[in-house]
Formats: C-alpha cells, sequence, structure tokens
C-alpha cells in the first residue's frame, strides 16, 4: 500500500518527445475504396444554439486504425478481448521505403534486422506512403504492401503489432473501375497475422519523422483505440516516445 506521495512511481515526460503518428481525420479524408466516407457536419451552431457539437459518421477502418481478429476471421475475438498491453510496447521502426509502388516489401530488407525483433515487439514499416495522403488513384490503389512470406515471418517471431503507413497491411485486392487487382494475397496476409493474436495497424502517419534519416529506431509505442464492444477494429491515436538528447 502507497502511503506518501514518495512512494508514487511516476515518469518524467518531459525527457521524452512524443511524436504523434496519427493522420488528421477530416470530412471526406482518403478512406478504403468502397467503404463508406467519414463525414463531419454541424449538429449544434454556436451563433444559433450557444454551443457547438458536430456529427460524424465514420466506420471502425477509417483514419490511422487497427485491425484484430473479428475484421478477417468469422466469430473471431473482438476488440474488447485485446488486453491494453497488446497495443503498446517497444517497437522497431524500419525504413522500407525503397519498395517499389503496388509491389511486396522485400522480406530481405525486414530480416537483416532478426536480431532487433525479439517476442512480443512491435514492428512499424516506414514506406513513405503518409506524405502520399490524398484522393489520388496512387494513394488509395498502389502502396508497397507485406505478403504471405512476410506475414509468416513476422508471425514466427511472435511479435504482438505490425504496422504499415500504407491503406491496408496487404495490398490493394478489389477489382472497380478505377484500378485493377494488385494482388489476391490480402486477406490470407491478414489471416495469417490476425490467428496469431498480432494486432494490424494501417495508415499510420509520420514514421519518416520518427526515424529522421536513420534506417531503423527503436521506441516505445501506444496505439490507443476507442474503448468499443464487439468490434472489429477500431480508429486509434498513435504515439511514439523518443528520448531527449540533453
Amino acid at each position: 500500500m502507497i502511503n506518501t506521495v514518495d512512494e508514487i512511481e511516476t515518469i518524467d515526460v518531459s525527457k521524452y518527445e512524443i511524436i504523434d503518428l496519427t493522420h488528421d481525420m477530416y470530412h471526406r479524408m482518403p478512406g478504403w475504396p468502397g467503404h463508406s466516407q467519414f463525414t463531419v457536419e454541424d449538429l449544434k451552431i454556436f451563433n444559433i444554439d450557444g454551443y457547438a457539437v458536430k456529427k460524424m459518421s465514420l466506420n471502425t477502418h477509417h483514419g490511422t486504425h487497427i485491425d484484430v481478429e473479428a475484421h478477417m476471421i468469422e466469430n473471431g475475438r473482438t476488440l474488447d478481448t485485446y488486453p491494453l498491453e497488446s497495443l503498446m510496447g517497444n517497437a522497431i521502426i524500419i525504413d522500407v521505403s525503397d519498395s517499389k509502388p503496388a509491389s511486396p516489401i522485400e522480406l530481405s530488407s525486414i530480416k537483416k534486422y532478426e536480431k532487433l525483433i525479439g517476442k512480443g515487439d512491435i514492428v512499424l514499416l516506414y514506406t513513405g506512403w503518409d506524405k502520399l495522403r490524398g484522393n489520388s488513384l496512387k494513394y488509395l490503389f498502389e502502396w508497397p504492401y507485406v505478403d504471405t512470406d512476410l506475414a509468416k515471418y513476422l508471425a514466427d517471431k511472435q511479435i504482438k503489432m505490425v504496422g504499415t503507413d500504407g491503406l491496408s497491411i496487404g495490398g490493394w485486392g478489389g477489382d472497380v473501375p478505377a484500378h485493377k487487382m494488385v494482388t489476391d494475397s490480402a486477406g490470407e496476409v491478414h489471416r495469417i497475422l490476425l490467428k496469431k493474436n498480432i494486432i494490424i495497424l494501417e495508415e499510420v502517419a509520420n514514421l519518416g519523422k520518427l526515424l529522421d534519416g536513420n534506417e531503423f529506431m527503436k521506441t516505445f509505442f501506444m496505439a490507443i483505440p476507442l474503448k468499443l464492444d464487439g468490434a472489429d477494429g477500431s480508429p486509434v491515436r498513435a504515439l511514439a516516445f523518443r528520448r531527449k538528447v540533453i
């Protein structure tokens, strides 16, 4: 039992730079083609109603967000069954920005850091795709992606989360008038990871700022979702903590 203020364990946040890895959410922002759009409208206006309220329409995969097992696996675990510690921990950010559009991220570009990737770690892959964010065909359909070989490798490493700055961890698997299918492996990639209790994080922002010119770096990371019962995913606030150099 703690009896005095001196006994309370504290963290000196002033010693860390907190880097926001979350995209801004705004009216009709980019989202998965064919899904509902994210919209914001005035419900109450201060000059009329004396207070302000916004109405939002969103789905569980808008903006920077996580996928959990129920997203791709029938009767899979829902968001509320994941412990908080599965959403935070030690992370390695790896620069894979030399990956080609609409192509798999090379397994070799991750394996060279395999001694730095431990059980229970978080792996974040920087392709630079966040800098292209917008409703262009390139951003919406042609991001570099994780294929089944890389997904199996990460699953075998027993990490707890993998993230990317592309629209999805897998490549574009749809077939719409605007763009043909890029790969048919996206669903399998999700299932390989999710079946191993690996949370998937998509549309991460600012990983390049976090790397600051380095090929890789390690940091403490968290991605905090909405507290939703029975959900297959959720928008998150993703944060990295980098110790300041004094």
